[in-house]
């Protein structure tokens, strides 16, 4: 018997009130019944919650979401292209969900909003929406329930939107619209789904304005901004208060914050490696930064079938490479400074890159490069580049998520 041929004979069993309700009509221990339920396709999981009131119960629990795999679920990513009168490149937002190894472009179409606005932000599976023609309006949308919600309007107009979403943390979300600059903070609504309602705040970071970067990452109720050279800023959106921590080194080519197994990394690109450190809790010295591993771009280029020459080069010569594998990779050039890291893994001490058209996986304990995926016709576009990702569950952390 398989597993759905058991959830139809257990919820048989449940409408007749038979003997085997009381072990949820298979006979089995729950956690015999989750690790079999765990092995099926995600949908078919989900559709089992119907079966009974303790089907719904175990499926739903924190434990049955703790064994599903973690996948890839979706990828946020622009890639430049010419356009405009003048040839100039442009910057075009795309989403696209996992599909058999490889990405496919999401269709949207089922928000009514969908023509007229534009993706400005992501947050573990979450999309920020902005309508800018009048009238102006924030949408969340949820593309795993395909639901959505129009927010209330903010008092003020908004120069910088962004959405916090940690599942891990809470099942609601946040939008942050910084609405004014001072020398040293700057004035910003706050809208929590917990609540329907806006607030409004100032804040002090601590730092320049001007050195604050656009690299964000939110985790554990804690807003995370890079600023130049070597810091980092944690806006603390339950206090609504700020702190300034020291990165390990300088900001160079590129550098992000990312959180693995509950605790906070950060990435740094310098253009001939890529270096990441783990913010551990020393007990004599208290919080300091550990450096987990390190890889060379010239390493990870050759490996995706490229040359090292590659590396400091923006001619669109194309490398030949040895492995036969990598053939398809080789003919797409790496045009210097689109090479990136991207994000890491929520709980295994995995990094993933973006090197020459492909999702590379980086292992730090074991020092092992995968290739998740090619990301399909956008590989073959010119200077086509992934900026964000996002890895999460296919639990009930996002479908259940407050929209």
């Amino acid at each position: 018997m398989d597993a759905i041929q058991a959830g139809i004979y257990a919820h048989e069993s449940f409408s007749n009130g038979g003997f085997m309700a009381e072990t949820n009509g298979v006979g089995l221990s729950e956690d015999l019944l989750i690790e079999i339920l765990t092995r099926l396709p995600l949908k078919c999981f989900y559709r089992l919650k119907c079966v009974s009131k303790s089907w719904r119960r175990l499926i739903s629990d924190d434990y049955a979401a703790g064994k599903l795999p973690l996948i890839t679920s979706g990828v946020f990513y622009r890639y430049s292209f010419a356009g405009g009168e003048a040839g100039e490149r442009q910057l075009q937002p795309r989403y696209a969900c996992s599909s058999e190894g490889s990405f496919r472009e999401s269709n949207l179409g089922y928000l009514p909003f969908h023509q007229n606005s534009s993706i400005i932000d992501c947050s573990n599976g979450l999309l920020l929406f902005h309508r800018s023609l009048p009238p102006a309006a924030f949408y969340v949308c949820n593309p795993t329930t395909k639901r959505w919600v129009e927010l209330p309007h903010p008092k003020n107009r908004s120069q910088l939107s962004i959405i916090a979403f940690d599942p891990y943390h809470s099942p609601d979300y946040k939008v942050l619209c910084f609405s004014g600059w001072e020398a040293k903070g700057g004035s910003l609504e706050v809208f929590s789904s917990a609540t329907g309602r806006w607030s409004e705040h100032r804040l002090q970071w601590g730092i320049e304005t001007d050195k604050l970067s656009a690299s964000m990452h939110y985790f554990n109720g804690v807003l995370h901004l890079l600023a130049h050279p070597r810091h980092f800023v944690a806006i603390d959106l339950g206090e609504m208060s700020c702190s300034i921590t020291e990165l390990p080194e300088e900001m160079k080519k590129d550098a992000c914050l990312g959180s693995s197994g509950g605790s906070l990394h950060y990435a740094m690109n310098d253009g001939e490696e890529v270096r990441i450190w783990v913010l551990g809790n020393d007990s004599e010295s208290g919080l300091r930064w550990i450096l987990k591993g390190r890889i060379g771009i010239g390493e990870i280029v050759e490996w995706c079938g490229g040359s090292r020459e590659m590396c400091s080069s923006s001619s669109s010569s194309s490398s030949s490479s040895s492995s036969s594998s990598s053939s398809s990779s080789s003919s797409f050039p790496l045009f210097h400074g689109y090479s990136s890291f991207l994000a890491f893994h929520p709980k295994e001490e995995i990094g993933y890159l973006w090197v020459m058209g492909n999702l590379v996986s980086y292992d730090l304990g074991k020092k092992r490069l995968g290739l998740v995926c090619e990301l399909g016709k956008e590989k073959e576009k010119e200077k086509a580049q992934m900026i964000q990702i996002w890895l999460f569950p296919f639990a009930n952390y996002v479908p259940d998520c407050s929209i």
